[in-house]
């Protein structure tokens, strides 16, 4: 299986001005000795290609595509991540690296991050059958079972899926559906190694030795890397006495997944066969080790395990863990005063401030004097904004310890937050005058002077304690941060870098100097930042958000939800809750619903009930069409009785959307009857009764809203909508029209252009356009909306004009420059090339100019040069059908036939229709009588 998901996905390049040439030759070698085979080739040539240009991103998949095919999985997943993080269309990258995933064992890991969902139909059957393989290996039959289901009504006539279900079966111990199963895959693709796998491992189960063996030999030869026909075969090879034979199996998995438990058993059986008791029983130790979760039983009977394991967890953070084998320490002996203050700790950390309470305060009557006891117990309630308890233990505390700063300091804050300023402040300078040196309660004054908005001061305190510590990295982040409040951004840069020449692993200042990266623009230099975060603190939560945000400024939107779900499996805490809404309406954007139910529930235990929640769960369904369920989270949020009319007016739209017209009548009434004149109701109230076809209804409700709204377009646009709807196109653009002379704008211009155009009137239209742009010379988009017109038309001389006054107006739009060489093309015009180039020294990484640039020179007979550029296009923009056509061209302008007609093949299978589709088919053509 793993090789047929692997073979789909079509070879790609990059080329960049400078290194170009040799790159691009290294990368084309690589490709003949991958389709050749030859993987050992391949990796040398594509790590050849990469040293002479390490950007060069096609070269960069074709490494990790290579070493999967190598055996070299974690190799692999290097390679693949970073092609991702260059920048490599999803889609061409996904199932590889879920596949690699899987040949390692990360079985959660690609259940993780390879989520379904929002691309094409071929890839996303591929992901639905690799997300299954990962069920099936964590022993989750049912949910396997599903997503081979699902995958098999994506594309009935795959293998993979039959084949998968084969395996469910196989599972169940119904070898005879099993067989049924496998037969029928066979029928579409008799070769595929997991046909030949499946009848293995079914002849396996009935005893046929022989026949199994001999099946199981096939799918290996026809996929090397498939792991469970090797784990079979080697089983078999064990019992028939071939050891050696089942030890070049067994290496080979362990090699690619060193913690595959039934791999490290088969090795164990092997040593002990050998005589290598020792040995096999030290494996045997390690496996269950890994499986230590399985067999608990030593560990929770051996106190000082208990506690050692319970304090190390606490000192990594791993606080669950933590939490777990200190309670059950303390369930042994419940009155040790030292532990029971480590779960406070990680209580603490966790913020669960409430349990330290309820933990801590019994432990008070046997240890009354305790102060560090009574300053963990005054931190909880100071966190819990209980102030009054929390003075009362911080000052029993400050009567024992009179002299610790730290009690004072705390105190500070307990008399600031029941609103004791004036004391607060008193505490603070009590602390100072019993130790100057001690900057804490300094730093505190800054902290309070920056909150109240007192920047200056914050300055001159901070200024004040730089002095006597000029090495203390929290005094210069603190200093940055007045300076960043003040927008004084080199300033804020300066103290900063002073805070992490201080303390090169100080957190806080690298987190704010990616922050300022971020308000400069400087992404580039933020995202590397938080990368060399995270390669320090692989679980800092602020730091995979920053590159979520980046991402998504970036236009990377799977990136975008890569970065959040490792938030999701990092952390667990309230705290990661806007995280989790992002991340949710980000699966919604991206067609991926399913996810985003995941997410919400999710989001619903960490805020049951909330409307917020409510509102992703039906939005969720919704988008899964379950309208039913969507419909009753709508209502649930309207039966709230929310007080605010925007909340009652979405939610009207959302039970529109549900098909519970009813439910929508009412909670837009109900917005209606607080304020009749409420626009955004009124609007989808008319909106309503389109959908029930009450059109009539509807038009007097629009008419209502213009004599309720005089002044606004609003009515008018809606009585547009209507006349569209009922496909009344005059009717509808003079609607718009008296909507425009109230309220020009270029919005509805857009909109009565339309209906200009529907109504067969498209020159009045850009008239409209032109008369606009006379008024209005500096409306960039209705410019470039015009200058495509006119080049659609053929009007080539009028989008010529059009493209010059944009690329005056915005010299750097590289899409117009790209349009430009488009013409240019067209009429044959030499200037393409250098239009076409300026575009690209713009976005070098633009999949559309790229594969101008590269159309260009391939028109003008430079076929090598321009599959440069053409295979960096394909690279970024996977499913386009016109590049494939333009790489065939290349690829048969080199001789490349055989090639060129996989390319058309492709891109005539896509099933999107493109402009050059009849030369493709003509090329097709000559290309199949040549040979």
């Amino acid at each position: 299986m793993i090789t047929r998901l692997l073979t789909t996905v079509i070879l790609l390049t990059f080329c960049v001005h400078t290194f170009a040439t040799s790159a691009a030759d290294y990368y084309e070698s690589a490709v003949k000795r991958f389709v050749q085979k030859d993987y050992p080739a391949a990796v040398i040539l594509a790590k050849n290609a990469l040293q002479e240009n390490p950007m060069h991103l096609p070269s960069r998949i074709l490494l990790g595509q290579s070493l999967l095919h190598s055996g070299d999985a974690l190799g692999a997943e290097k390679d693949l991540k970073t092609a991702l993080a260059s920048g490599a269309d999803e889609e061409q990258v996904v199932v590889l690296l879920g596949s690699s995933y899987l040949i390692q064992g990360k079985y959660q890991q690609l259940l993780n991050e390879v989520k379904s969902g929002g691309r094409a139909t071929d890839i996303e059957t591929q992901i639905l059958v690799l997300r299954a393989h990962a069920y099936l290996n964590l022993g989750q039959t049912e949910e396997a079972e599903k997503s081979f289901t699902r995958a098999r009504r994506l594309l009935p006539s795959e293998p993979g899926p039959i084949l998968g279900l084969a395996t469910v079966e196989i599972q169940k111990g119904n070898l005879d559906l099993a067989a049924q199963l496998v037969a029928e895959a066979e029928q579409y693709s008799p070769d595929e190694a997991e046909t030949w796998y499946g009848k293995g491992e079914i002849q396996r189960l009935r005893g046929q030795a022989d026949l199994a063996l001999e099946s199981l030999n096939k799918s290996v030869a026809t996929d090397p890397q498939h792991t469970r026909a090797r784990l079979s075969r080697a089983a078999i090879l064990i019992s028939k006495g071939e050891d050696a034979a089942a030890k070049e199996d067994v290496d080979f998995i362990l090699k690619n997944s060193p913690d595959n438990f039934a791999g490290n058993y088969l090795k164990a059986m092997l040593m002990a066969r050998a005589g290598k008791y020792n040995e096999a029983i030290a494996e045997i130790n390690q496996i269950s080790q890994a499986l230590s979760s399985l067999s608990t039983g030593f560990i929770n009977s051996h106190t000082p395990t208990l506690l050692l394991l319970g304090t190390l967890e606490y000192l990594q953070n791993h606080l669950d863990k933590a939490e777990v084998h200190l309670k059950q320490y303390l369930k042994i002996h419940p009155h040790h005063l030292e532990p029971s203050l480590i779960l406070a700790e990680v209580l603490m950390k966790k913020g669960d401030y409430q349990g330290v309470i309820i933990f801590l305060k019994p432990l008070l009557d046997q240890h009354p004097e305790n102060a560090e006891l009574l300053v963990l117990l005054g931190t909880a309630f100071l966190n819990a904004q209980r102030y009054d308890e929390a003075t009362d233990m911080l000052d029993r505390a400050a009567v024992l310890e009179p002299n610790l700063v730290s009690i004072r300091t705390r105190l500070a804050l307990s008399r600031l937050g029941s609103g004791q300023p004036d004391a607060a402040m008193q505490e603070l300078e009590t602390a100072l005058e019993m130790d100057a040196s001690q900057t804490k309660p300094g730093i505190m004054l800054a902290i309070m002077q920056l909150q109240k908005g007192s920047f200056d001061q914050a300055l001159a305190t901070t200024d004040t304690l730089r002095a006597e510590h000029p090495d203390n990295p929290m005094l210069h982040n603190l200093a940055g941060a007045a300076y960043l409040r003040k927008r004084a951004l080199n300033s804020a840069r300066e103290s900063f870098e002073k805070a992490v020449q201080a303390a090169p692993e100080f957190l806080a200042a690298h987190l704010n100097l990616a922050n300022l990266d971020m308000i400069e623009k400087k992404f580039d230099s933020a995202r590397d930042r938080y990368e060399q975060i995270l390669r320090r603190l692989p679980a800092e939560v602020r730091a995979m958000r920053g590159l979520a945000t980046i991402a998504e400024l970036q236009g990377a939107p799977h990136m975008t939800i890569s970065w959040l779900e490792k938030i999701r499996n990092t952390e667990t805490q309230a705290s990661i809750v806007p995280d989790l809404r992002r991340l949710a309406d980000l699966y919604l954007q991206n067609g991926q619903p399913e996810a985003a139910l995941e997410v919400a529930t999710q989001l619903g235990q960490l805020e049951p009930g909330t409307a917020s929640v409510m509102e992703l769960m039906g939005r969720a369904h919704l988008s899964m069409g379950n309208l039913d369920n969507a419909a009753r989270y709508f209502r649930i949020i309207y039966q709230g009785n929310p007080e605010s009319l925007a909340t009652l007016q979405r939610i009207g739209v959302l039970l529109m959307q549900a098909d519970d017209l009813d439910a929508a009548g009412k909670a837009l009434d109900a917005a209606l009857q607080r304020d009749p004149h409420y626009l955004p109701a009124q609007g989808s109230r008319i909106m309503l009764e389109m959908k029930r076809g009450n059109f009539d209804q509807a038009i007097a409700l629009a008419q209502q809203l213009q004599k309720d709204h005089p002044n606004l377009s609003l009515g008018h646009r809606l009585m547009g909508d209507l006349y569209m709807q009922t496909r009344k196109f005059d009717d509808a653009a003079k609607a718009y029209a008296l909507g425009f002379d109230k309220e020009p704008s270029s919005s509805l211009l857009l909109t009565l252009f339309r209906a200009r155009q529907a109504a067969g009137e498209a020159d009045s239209g850009v008239a409209l356009l032109e008369e606009w742009l006379g008024k209005h010379a500096d409306d960039y988009q209705i410019r470039r909306l015009l200058a495509a017109l006119y080049h659609r038309a053929d009007r080539l001389d009028d989008a010529l004009d059009q493209y010059q006054i944009l690329i005056e107006q915005r010299p750097d739009d590289f899409e117009v420059h790209n349009n430009l060489a488009g013409l240019y093309q067209q009429s044959n015009d030499s200037r393409a090339l250098a239009a076409a180039q300026k575009a690209y020294a713009l976005a070098p990484k633009h999949p559309a100019v790229n594969d101008t640039l590269g159309w260009v020179l391939v028109r003008q007979g430079s076929f090598k040069e321009g599959l440069a550029y053409l295979r960096q296009a394909h690279a970024r923009a996977f499913q386009q059908p016109a590049v494939r056509y333009h790489l065939a061209v290349a690829l048969n302008g080199l001789g490349r036939s055989e090639e060129a007609k996989q390319e058309l093949e492709a891109a005539l299978a896509a099933g999107k229709p493109f402009k050059e589709e009849g030369e493709a088919r003509e090329l097709l053509a000559r290309i199949g009588t040549s040979h």
